[in-house]
């Protein structure tokens, strides 16, 4: 098969990761596969079946005051529209996988477009199609089930200028239904959001996000601190967003946690971007930040050097890092939300009932008393990811679709 793999950007997050598996997993089985993406800010791909539409800052900046598209309620963007389109038929591609749409890269018509020209599975890692505006409708007491009619969220991403929100629903729900596409969702609980949802009546699929347990170590915990001169005796917590700035990520819970232990007991490691104001939420606390880390071999070191990954995300739809970190053998503690509880899963770490700091400090205060408990979880952690979110299921489920989406469409 040929299949042509749709996403805002290259590098980044959750969405990016997967996006790249697939399409690494895809051509290793043996597709065809090539990728294209509205911008890469991050370093050079290397990849020739690679494509990026915007190459430069300049570019992307000039791209977005031209098309004044940055909440995506363009109906169509023209330049990627045309340029998808003819490389669809160009390269005669069976099958378009869609990621994340939004941020400038495609208008809200030109997704029904694409789906007319090529079967299409749209894999849905946030709510953007399922709202008026934005990718998390967190603290909207479900109002979008019901459709948006007004936004007190503008800031949100991706961020609108006017509110638009009830226009732009109206159109999602004119143009994402009945076209075709073929959804996925990481979770039983975001297909639950979907099912009330006006895409209620289109074609999802569960297919859990996964890793190639192959590429991800279990180094012994004393060892790795050794060659990272980390010779510590408190529990090391390990915290990762690719953006700590994002309110979701649940930074600002953790520092109020934080604040809460004692600090002689407690060592924190931090990676993602951050700026000077989120590091110092941590001032009082004894901490070693990694930056954004780019390299898979130091993520998966980073999480080792922990003992337990904290991940205090409010609104997650599957939250990868949480099998990355099992995965290195380090145990996870989150909160009781979204799919948290269906990912950790009560063999390889904790969900935390109260969605408090009080309550984050206590369990974490609980397992600097019990680390028996924490070594226990860290032996089962890497053979539940493996059980679990093995990465060939996961190919498996997504070259039955392709396959399904091209017989139904001959």
């Amino acid at each position: 098969m040929r299949i042509l793999y749709l996403n805002t950007t290259y590098f980044g997050g959750g969405a990016e990761q997967v996006t790249r598996q697939i399409y690494r997993g895809m051509k290793a089985r043996g597709h065809e596969v090539f990728e294209i993406v509205c911008y890469n800010l991050r370093g050079e791909i290397g990849d020739p079946d690679v494509h990026v539409l915007y190459r430069s800052v300049p570019e992307k900046i000039f791209h977005r005051v031209q098309t004044y598209n940055r909440g995506n309620h363009n109906l169509t963007i023209p330049y990627a529209l045309h340029y998808i389109c003819n490389f669809i038929r160009k390269n005669q591609i069976d099958a378009v996988h869609l990621h994340n749409p939004h941020d400038s890269f495609l208008g809200i018509r030109d997704i029904r477009t694409i789906a007319g020209v090529c079967p299409m599975v749209w894999t849905l890692h946030d709510f953007w199609a399922l709202t008026g505006h934005c990718a998390s409708p967190y603290g909207c007491d479900d109002r979008w089930i019901y459709g948006c009619t007004s936004c007190e969220h503008l800031g949100n991403y991706p961020r609108l200028r006017r509110d638009v929100s009830a226009e732009q629903y109206r159109r999602k729900e004119k143009y994402l239904t009945g076209a075709g596409i073929r959804f996925t969702v990481p979770s039983e609980w975001m297909r639950e959001q979907v099912a009330k949802s006006y895409l209620r009546g289109e074609n999802c699929a569960v297919i859990c996000n996964s890793l190639d347990i192959a590429m991800w170590n279990c180094p012994d915990k004393e060892t790795i601190r050794k060659e990272y001169r980390l010779n510590t005796k408190k529990l090391v917590l390990a915290f990762v967003a690719a953006d700590m700035a994002k309110p979701l990520k649940g930074m600002q819970l953790l520092a109020d946690a934080l604040d809460l232990l004692d600090s002689e007991r407690f060592l924190l490691l931090t990676a993602g971007d951050s700026n000077r104001e989120m590091q110092g939420l941590f001032e009082r606390f004894e901490t070693v930040s990694f930056g954004y880390l780019r390299e898979q071999k130091k993520m998966n070191e980073f999480y080792a050097l922990a003992d337990v990954l904290v991940n205090p995300s409010v609104y997650e739809t599957f939250g990868l890092v949480n099998i990355e970190a099992m995965a290195s053998g380090t145990p996870v503690v989150a909160f009781r939300v979204c799919a948290m509880s269906e990912v950790v899963g009560e063999e390889a770490g904790w969900c935390v009932p109260e969605m408090t700091a009080r309550a984050l400090a206590e369990k974490l205060t609980y397992l600097e008393c019990h680390r028996e408990e924490l070594e226990l979880k860290a032996k089962c952690a890497r053979a539940y990811v493996q059980k679990k979110f093995g990465q060939e299921h996961m190919l498996d489920q997504y070259e039955a679709l392709y396959r399904s989406v091209l017989v139904k469409n001959r």
